[in-house]
C-alpha cells in the first residue's frame, strides 16, 4: 500500500497542488499500520512454513498458511469497517491538520474500502516467494503498480477528477495481486503451498497468540512482530514527523508536502532493501529448518557483500541524481523543489547503512526469532529515530528532520552488527 501511496503523491504534486499532497502524506500512517498487519502474518507466518516444509511437514504448511490468510482477512475487514465508519476520528488519530483535513477525507472515504485488498496481496505475494516463484511475486506486484498509476493518469487528466482519483486508482489496483494470487493458491498443484482445509480450534487460536507460544499461530505472530513492530514504529514516526514540521513557523503544509517527497523516495528506496529480504528470507528459514549449517554461511557472506554493493550504489545514485528525483514530483527553479532537493540529499546518507540495518531484522526473523529482530528495529525506529525527531528540529529546523536518519542509521549499525556477529555460532550462520 506504501508503494500506491508513492505514486498518489507523484500524481498529486504534479496535478492537484501541495494541499493534496499533505493530504496524502498524513494519511500515509495509516497505509503503514495496514501494512503492519500484512507483514505480521505474511513474514511470520511465511517463516514458520517454510521452516515446516523444511523439515518435511507439508501438509501442515499447507493449513497453516491457509488459516493465517483466513485471520488476516478477516482482521482487515474490521480494521476497514472501523474506518469506514469513524473517518474523523481515525484522521484525528493520525494528527491531520485542519488546513488539509477536507482533501484527507475525501482520499480516505475511498481508499478505506482497499485495505483488506492490500493485507491479502501482502500474504499471497509473501507466500508466492515462500513458494520458489519470485519473479511471479514480483511481476503481480508491479502489474498492479502499473494498473494504479495507469489509472491516476487517465482519472485525474483524462476525466479531471480531484483527490477521489487516486484513492480509486489504489483501489482497482490492488484487485490484480489480490486475483493472481488466489487463483494461484486455488488451483496451482505444481508447488508446495496451496489452499487447504485449516485446522480451525478457536480456544487453541486465543491461547497461542496470548501466550506467544505453543502453536502456528502464536509463533508467526511473534515471527512477523519483528516487521510489524517496525512499519508501526514508522507511522508512529510519520505522524510526529508531519505535526513537527506543520507547526513550523512560515513551513505549514508546505513544509509536510516536501517531507511527503522525501519520504516518499526513501521508502522506495527501502523497497528495494526489503525486496530483497523477502527474497533471501525464505532460504534463510529453510536451510535454518533442515540445519544446513554450510549454506547458511554462505548465505549470509552472500548477503552482506550484495548488500554493500547495492548502498554503495544507491547512495551515489541518489547524491548524483536528485534533482531529477524531485523533479518527478515538482519542476526545478522552484522554492519547493530545492527545499526537497536539499532534505533528499542529507537524507540520503541514511542509505549506507539502511539495508544493513534492515536485513539485521528481517535475517532473526527469517530464524523465527521474531521478538529479536522487532527489538532490533524499535530501537532503531523509537530509540534512536523518533528521540532525533523530536530534537534536532528545535535546533536546527527543518533540516534537523532529515539529519535525524543518517544519525539513526549510522549508530542503529553498531547493535545490528553486534548481534549478528554475536548470535552466528548459535544459528549456524557463521
Amino acid at each position: 500500500m506504501n508503494t500506491f501511496v508513492i505514486v498518489d503523491g507523484v500524481f498529486a504534486m504534479r496535478r492537484l497542488g501541495d494541499m493534496s499532497m499533505a493530504a496524502i502524506t498524513a494519511v500515509n500512517p495509516l497505509a503503514m499500520l495496514v501494512m503492519a498487519i500484512g507483514i505480521l502474518f505474511a513474514m511470520g507466518g511465511s517463516a514458520l512454513v517454510v521452516k515446516k516444509e523444511g523439515m518435511g511437514l507439508y501438509k501442515e504448511a499447507r493449513q497453516n498458511f491457509t488459516l493465517l490468510t483466513i485471520l488476516a482477512t478477516g482482521i482487515s475487514i474490521l480494521v476497514s469497517a472501523f474506518v469506514l465508519i469513524f473517518p474523523e476520528a481515525t484522521l484525528n488519530l493520525l494528527g491531520v491538520n485542519y488546513e488539509f483535513m477536507e482533501y484527507a477525507e475525501r482520499y480516505l472515504s475511498i481508499l478505506a474500502f482497499s485495505i483488506p485488498l492490500v493485507v491479502v496481496s501482502q500474504m499471497f505475494n509473501q507466500f508466492i516467494i515462500a513458494d520458489g516463484r519470485p519473479m511471479l511475486g514480483m511481476g503481480i506486484s508491479l502489474i498492479g503498480s502499473v494498473v494504479s498509476a495507469g489509472l491516476n493518469a487517465l482519472f485525474l487528466f483524462g476525466f479531471n477528477w480531484e483527490i477521489e482519483a487516486l484513492a480509486w486508482a489504489t483501489l482497482i489496483g490492488y484487485t490484480v495481486p489480490v486475483a493472481v494470487g488466489f487463483n494461484f493458491f486455488c488451483w496451482n498443484r505444481k508447488g508446495t503451498l496451496y489452499f487447504a482445509f485449516p485446522k480451525w480450534d478457536i480456544k487453541a487460536i486465543g491461547t497461542s497468540v496470548l501466550n506467544g507460544a505453543g502453536g502456528a499461530i502464536g509463533t508467526s505472530v511473534l515471527n512477523g512482530a519483528g516487521g510489524a513492530i517496525g512499519t508501526l514504529a514508522m507511522a508512529a514516526i510519520i505522524i510526529v514527523l508531519n505535526n513537527v514540521v506543520v507547526r513550523m513557523e512560515g513551513v505549514g503544509a508546505l513544509g509536510v508536502a516536501v517531507a511527503g517527497m522525501v519520504m516518499g523516495i526513501h521508502a522506495t528506496i527501502a523497497s528495494v532493501f526489503n525486496g530483497y529480504l523477502a527474497g533471501v528470507a525464505p532460504l534463510i528459514s529453510f536451510n535454518h529448518g533442515n540445519a544446513h549449517h554450510s549454506r547458511q554461511r554462505r548465505l549470509f557472506r552472500y548477503n552482506l557483500k550484495t548488500l554493500a554493493i547495492i548502498s554503495a550504489i544507491v547512495v551515489a545514485g541518489v547524491l548524483i541524481f536528485s534533482d531529477l528525483l524531485i523533479r518527478i514530483y515538482v519542476p526545478s527553479g522552484t522554492e519547493i523543489h530545492e527545499m526537497a532537493m536539499r532534505g533528499l540529499r542529507i537524507a540520503s546518507l541514511s542509505f549506507v547503512f539502511l539495508g544493513f540495518n534492515t536485513f539485521a531484522g528481517g535475517q532473526f526473523v527469517a530464524l523465527n526469532k521474531g521478538l529479536l529482530g522487532g527489538f532490533l528495529i524499535l530501537f532503531r525506529l523509537v530509540g534512536l529515530n523518533l528521540t532525533f525527531l523530536l530534537t534536532l528540529p528545535r535546533v536546527f529546523d527543518l533540516t534537523g528532520v532529515w539529519l535525524s536518519w543518517p544519525l539513526t542509521e549510522g549508530l542503529a549499525i553498531v547493535l545490528s552488527l553486534f548481534l549478528l556477529l554475536k548470535m552466528g555460532k548459535k544459528y549456524g550462520y557463521r
